[in-house]
């Protein structure tokens, strides 16, 4: 059994933090803002959503006004962190889940047609394939939340655009993009590959959709678990290194062992991860610092309740996956 002082106490911590960072209609995404923000907004539902408490009623109404406020003339949303369609798939996404369903920003309207599908994905930047899932999965996120005036043409455009994804996975790891594979002993290397394909696993799992060659994910996320420091740090005292990384990890590959290819063995590396997991977190300023790392830490325990429900003591929340509530993160 995991300790209870490992998550739990990071847990009750969490909640504090993003209690004591509402600032007007949101929230601040650094501690000490005095004015609520983009990012720290969305991370703060996420926060929510991940600990059962999502908002609803006037309270949702008004965090939906914080992330209206940050909206441009072009339908866009401003902050002076991430890419542009980084941004509008954060804001958007975290829209829906307050009960509005948003428009297609009219900056982005023309590449939601059909024919525009394949060359849109074509274009990025694979050879950074992190940053390049940052457009990849925020346009899709885009498309499958938001309102469309033709749905048939809509749909003809999510069937180019997942075909294209489908088409350019790798056979043997499973990930994105094919033969754009980086090195097992770089960093981030071949764990930038998984990190980008898990913005496209939680959009396959919105949607419904098989995910591409699911054994290789699981075997790739073995190998860099056990022959590399990307997943795991070297020592738990390493707090900056906890977030993202191990829940791009354990999403995918605990979620790609469901048809049982290797399952014993991810079980046993998610036990692992878990245990450092709980570590790592109960230091003292687990819960402080950039919000937006902060949600991540906590959808990485989240997403560890769900592949190992048995183990993990959440000190008596009842944790949800954001990502199965909220398409992007």
């Amino acid at each position: 059994m995991v300790c209870a002082s490992g998550f739990g106490g990071f847990l009750s911590k969490v909640h504090e933090r993003v209690a004591e960072s509402r600032q007007a209609d949101g929230y601040a995404r650094h501690r000490g803002g005095t004015a609520p923000d983009l990012y720290g907004t969305a991370a703060a539902v996420g926060i929510r959503i991940a600990l059962g408490d999502r908002p609803g009623g006037s309270e949702a109404e008004a965090l939906r006004r914080s992330v209206n406020s940050f909206a441009t003339a072009d339908g866009l949303f401003a902050d002076p962190t991430h890419g542009e369609i980084h941004r509008a798939a954060t804001a958007l996404t975290t829209l829906m889940v307050l009960g509005e369903l948003p428009p297609v920003p009219a900056r982005l309207q023309d590449l939601l047609r059909p024919e525009a599908a394949a060359p849109f994905l074509a274009g990025l930047d694979w050879d950074q394939p992190w940053p390049a899932s940052h457009e990849a999965a925020g346009l899709l996120a885009i498309g499958v939340v938001c309102a469309g005036a033709d749905e048939n043409e809509r749909t003809r455009w999510l069937d180019r655009y997942l075909g294209w994804l489908d088409e350019h996975a790798d056979g043997e790891t499973g990930l994105w993009l094919r033969d754009r594979m980086g090195a097992v002993d770089e960093d981030p290397g071949l764990f930038g590959n998984l990190g980008c394909s898990f913005h496209m696993h939680f959009l396959y799992e919105w949607l419904g959709r098989a995910w591409p060659h699911p054994s290789g994910v699981v075997d790739t996320g073995l190998l860099l678990l056990h022959q590399t420091a990307t997943v795991l740090p070297s020592d738990d005292d390493s707090l900056d290194a906890w977030g993202f990384r191990q829940l791009d990890w354990v999403y995918s590959v605990g979620r790609s062992a469901r048809d049982g290819h290797r399952a014993a063995e991810v079980t046993a590396a998610c036990e692992k991860l878990a245990d450092r997991a709980a570590a790592a977190l109960s230091a003292p300023d687990a819960a402080e610092g950039d919000l937006h790392v902060v949600q991540a830490r906590i959808g990485l325990v989240a997403e560890l309740a769900v592949q190992l429900p048995d183990m993990i003591d959440t000190g008596g929340f009842s944790l949800r996956s954001i990502l199965d509530v909220r398409p992007f993160i």
